[in-house]
């Protein structure tokens, strides 16, 4: 449920300045999308394609940058901010904050005498604590979840229902979502000739403060040492970090990608959705992974932008892209030509819009 708050305690909780003449006594009941939104609802204007919604909206007052408060209609509140996303996000935080942590420990929950749970902490039912865990002050555990053995969950930490947690430290004010499941053993094996054998997992999973990982995630044991997640990393749903992996601080990590064993990616880094990232290879500070993109060798360049299998400079990769695609069009105009010599059907060209990646204009 939303907070009810004046346009004036919005503007000073976000650090604003009211418009001259605004009316700070107005009250918003709730953050709506542009199109939807009424007379009592804020909303924001960050991307460009919502231009003709700003247009129509019928929202009190509009987050906004300076350049498109004139869009909005009469009597809509322009909120100039320098990032309206930005200020969407502390806008809910405000308006839609978070339930309090009740605290105390449900009677259908299993919790060893040897844990340590702090008294301000919440453990819900069925969840199930372990000998040696240690669960911070104003943490929360969910339904249904597992705590192992010498676990440290830090202060502030909320796991939602399902979620696991083995041989692993948690840092502070983190969010694990449900079905995350954090220290299972990685995958090592060692092979010769037709024998298998399973290498023991023996390591652990360090986990920063701040960090959130998406529902279904795994996040595996280091083999030996540690798999370490630094701080304010965000992770999509279903992701898979392998053993002895390193994810640099505040890196982001889109749904369905993949991690192998050992690879380090440095702070700030972008992984698109779908994207593999092989064993062993390293990518420096705020390296970019297109969607659907397979590195396999090391990427050493700060800010560098790789797209592709195997993943290259995202610039010589729309060079190939438009270099085949043009190729494809060559081939049609030299069958047309044959088939007509020859009295046959002939084949439509393929187009290449102008605006087109793939135009040969974005490869000079």
């Amino acid at each position: 449920m939303a907070v009810a708050l004046t346009l004036s305690e919005l503007a000073e909780k976000l650090g604003l300045t009211l418009p001259a003449g605004a009316n700070g006594a107005r009250v918003l009941q709730a953050v709506r999308p542009l199109d939807v939104a009424g007379a009592d609802d804020l909303s924001f204007l960050d991307n460009e394609k919502y231009r003709d919604q700003a247009k129509a909206t019928k929202a009190a007052a509009v987050l906004v940058r300076e350049a498109d408060a004139a869009l909005l209609p009469a009597g809509c509140i322009p909120l100039v901010v320098p990032q309206p996303y930005m200020a969407f996000a502390r806008a809910l935080m405000v308006m839609y904050p978070a339930a309090k942590v009740v605290p105390g420990i449900s009677e259908f929950a299993v919790v060893s005498a040897k844990a340590m749970i702090d008294p301000t902490a919440r453990i819900e039912p069925y969840a199930v604590i372990y000998a040696g865990a240690k669960i911070g002050a104003g943490a929360h555990i969910g339904a249904h979840c597992v705590v192992g053995e010498g676990v440290q969950i830090g202060a502030g930490t909320v796991l939602f229902s399902h979620a696991t947690v083995m041989k692993a430290v948690v840092g502070e004010r983190c969010v694990i979502h449900s079905g995350v499941r954090i220290g299972q053993d990685g995958f090592g094996f060692a092979a010769h000739n037709d024998v298998i054998i399973k290498i023991p997992q023996v390591g652990s999973v360090r986990i920063g403060n701040e960090v959130e990982i998406g529902a279904n995630s795994t996040i595996d044991c280091a083999a030996l040492g540690e798999t370490v997640i630094e701080d304010g990393v965000k992770i999509d749903n279903q992701v898979q970090i392998a053993h002895n992996v390193q994810i640099g601080k505040h890196s982001r990590i889109v749904a369905q990608v993949g991690v192998a064993g050992s690879s380090k990616l440095g702070q700030f880094s972008l992984i698109g959705g779908q994207s593999g990232i092989a064993g062993h290879v390293t990518l420096a500070d705020r390296v970019m992974v297109a969607a659907r993109s397979g590195v396999i060798k090391s990427v050493e360049n700060v800010s560098a932008v790789v797209a592709g299998f195997p993943a290259v400079d995202i610039q010589e990769w729309r060079r190939a892209m438009g270099a085949l695609s043009m190729l494809g069009r060559r081939k049609v105009k030299a069958g047309n030509s044959e088939a007509a010599a020859a009295g046959g059907p002939v084949a439509k060209e393929i187009e290449v819009h102008p605006a087109s990646p793939f135009a040969a204009e974005s490869f000079k």
